[in-house]
């Protein structure tokens, strides 16, 4: 009898753990490349051709032209998403996406397996949350292995403050080198994840760590910060990020960058999330750990600030509200929800499934644009895959190569506020998104004449 409890055990555990990873993974139905994915590409391209990193603009007419600086803080990215492209094209694409979410999937199970086994019900109705919040980020940009690695580090940072004999924190370092090179934008959070364990620890806050506790923080902490400067830029990288968030043109004008609209289904799911969270904490009888209260603050704060957070703030939750649930009532049968899942995920795939369009431009305007050659000007949103077609941009989604020259001017033309600012360059090409501001006020200005257009793109020439 006991042999068979302890087999039944090891079959629920298996099913709880099969069910997380494939509910969580159901966000892959709305992968998309996104308007970034195609420079990216083509920066990976270029370093692995010529096995050099490049310090100054290649790709736009105009930076290339006014020698601008650019950090790519994503090299190794791009050098991974290039060959996964080139080993299996559009599929290997869609295979980096999912192979990383099932990461994320199995270090957020990691964080806290034994509790998720107690609360079998619990346990799948937050990975239907964390399908939700991830529905929208299934993009083939560094920012997935970023939630990867903040996962990694969360884990590894509860991991010693829960086990005092634990000696997973002595890999910190290497996850810090390998972010500051994926994604050095977000690197910042490493550090700041173990600094806020070492700062509650030793300031009179009523936490307690042991010294051979705070040691390895400190160790941690200070590894990180090290690490995170060995990269192509140095120790520009441990300033680059917080440089980043005080671009008022790039969080005024970037999607990813605005703030959260408290109005608007993001919004209002957010809202509803924070207070379910804090009200699952506060419920509970369970003794509050200041630390939990600290980087849930944080991320409200920064998931609020900025749309780009909120998978940040999943991962936070994941790693702390567990411990404060209560058993619940409901008893489900992991088995059928199992099989269930099984079946219509394949069926999803195959009905309802549509594959995004790799293309975001016609094969007859880049013909054209390749051959005429003219001076171009380029929607925001176009230039990546201009870019990756081979063809000198005017701008494209490396947002903080242009901050401090022509970006403010894109959007003010993009936007339709001050679309006058084209004769102030030197244009006599002009392609952009159909339906948008700009694309009237061209359409409406006899000093340009319409060369192509489809069903997304229209291609104007100056007359």
């Amino acid at each position: 009898m006991l042999l068979e409890r302890v087999i039944a055990i090891k079959k629920e555990k298996w099913f709880l753990f099969f069910i997380f990873i494939l509910i969580l993974c159901i966000s892959i139905f709305l992968f998309s490349y996104g308007s970034d994915f195609y420079w990216h590409l083509k920066v990976g391209q270029y370093i692995s051709s010529h096995h050099k990193i490049p310090f100054t603009d290649i790709f736009s007419w105009y930076a290339s032209s006014n020698h601008l600086s650019w950090i790519s803080h994503e090299w190794l990215f791009e050098v991974l998403i290039y060959r996964f492209f080139y080993f299996g094209k559009e599929f290997g694409i869609f295979l980096y996406v999912l192979l990383t979410l099932i990461l994320i999937s199995i270090t957020l199970w990691k964080q806290n397996e034994k509790i998720f086994l107690k609360f079998p019900f619990e346990t799948i109705l937050w990975s239907v949350v964390g399908m939700l919040i991830f529905a929208n980020k299934t993009l083939p940009r560094p920012h997935l292995i970023s939630y990867l690695l903040f996962a990694l580090t969360l884990y590894l940072a509860y991991d010693t403050f829960q086990n005092t004999n634990s000696k997973k924190i002595y890999f910190a370092p290497l996850l810090s080198l390998l972010w500051s090179n994926i994604h050095g934008g977000s690197s910042n959070l490493s550090y700041f994840i173990y600094g806020s364990f070492l700062f509650l620890s030793i300031f009179p806050f009523n936490f307690s760590l042991t010294r051979e506790q705070q040691k390895k923080f400190l160790y941690a902490f200070s590894t990180s910060i090290l690490s995170i400067c060995i990269n192509p830029h140095g120790v520009k990288m441990l300033f680059y990020p917080y440089i980043n968030m005080t671009y008022k043109v790039m969080l005024n004008c970037i999607e990813e960058w605005q703030s959260l609209s408290l109005t608007s289904v993001d919004g209002i799911f957010y809202l509803l999330l924070i207070f379910f969270v804090f009200f699952k904490i506060f419920h509970s009888k369970k003794e509050h750990q200041k630390i939990d209260f600290l980087l849930l603050f944080v991320f409200v704060i920064l998931g609020i600030k900025s749309t780009r957070f909120m998978p940040y703030f999943f991962i936070v939750c994941t790693s702390i509200l567990p411990k404060y649930w209560k058993k619940s009532k409901i008893k489900i049968q992991l088995l059928p929800i199992l099989i269930f899942l099984l079946f219509m995920i394949p069926s999803f795939y195959l009905l309802l499934y549509q594959k995004p369009e790799f293309s975001l431009v016609s094969k007859e305007m880049i013909t054209y644009l390749k051959k005429e050659k003219g001076i171009l000007y380029n929607s925001y949103e176009l230039g990546g895959y201009l870019i990756y077609q081979g063809i000198p941009v005017f701008i494209d989604g490396r947002a903080d190569l242009y901050i401090d020259t022509i970006l403010c001017d894109s959007c003010q033309i993009e936007q339709g506020k001050n679309p006058e600012f084209l004769d102030h360059y030197p244009f006599d090409t002009f392609l952009v998104q159909n339906h948008t501001k700009v694309e009237t006020y061209l359409s409406e200005n006899p000093k340009y004449q319409l060369k192509l257009k489809d069903q997304k793109n229209s291609l104007y020439i100056l007359k």
